[in-house]
């Protein structure tokens, strides 16, 4: 059982992976990387579409958001560093928080993914959670520099604030 809340108090979107008979597949926000879990259609689940997707290309250093099959942008980002290296694999947005402060350490604007450090188990009194977020050092673009946080510049979380959901789907590609 999930509660309906995160942690950070957004309300609970899970992504479907597959649908049968009345259930639903769908991934798990939970250690490993990769989970799902069963859950009844007709317990009171909501269903939304979501459109948009990101996509991370760790070889490149890009993130790419795409609105169905059309980019609407891509930018250049800082990946996890050679000892806290990005997960790889299919996650989705959990949480979409405000700091506040462009001068935050993770800008104006953090996403928390569904994906984990595979080498942390704890960050910053939490468990190793990996994010999209803005930064306060714009110099890290482009270098793998996180604790497996993907970096965005702050002129550009800002636009995927304004249009990114929980639920969102996020591949991080090698």
């Amino acid at each position: 059982e999930l509660p309906a809340t995160t942690e950070f108090g957004s309300p609970r979107a899970l992504l479907v992976v597959d649908r049968q008979d009345g259930w639903l597949q769908v991934a798990l926000p939970d250690r490993p990387n990769g989970s799902t879990g069963w859950i009844r259609l007709d317990d009171g689940v909501e269903l939304r579409e979501v459109d948009e997707r990101v996509e991370i290309d760790l070889a490149a250093r890009t993130l790419t958001l795409l609105d169905g099959d059309d980019v609407v942008l891509t930018t250049p980002v800082a990946i996890g560093s050679p000892d806290a290296p990005t997960p790889t694999g299919d996650f989705y947005l959990v949480d979409k928080l405000a700091t506040g402060d462009p001068d935050h350490a993770y800008g104006p604007f953090a996403f928390g993914l569904s994906a984990h450090s595979d080498v942390l188990t704890e960050f910053a009194g939490g468990d190793g959670q990996v994010g999209i977020h803005g930064t306060a050092d714009p110099t890290s673009i482009g270098n793998p520099v996180s604790n497996g946080c993907i970096r965005v510049p702050n002129d550009v979380v800002l636009t995927l604030a304004g249009r990114l959901v929980p639920g969102t789907p996020v591949t991080i590609l090698a």
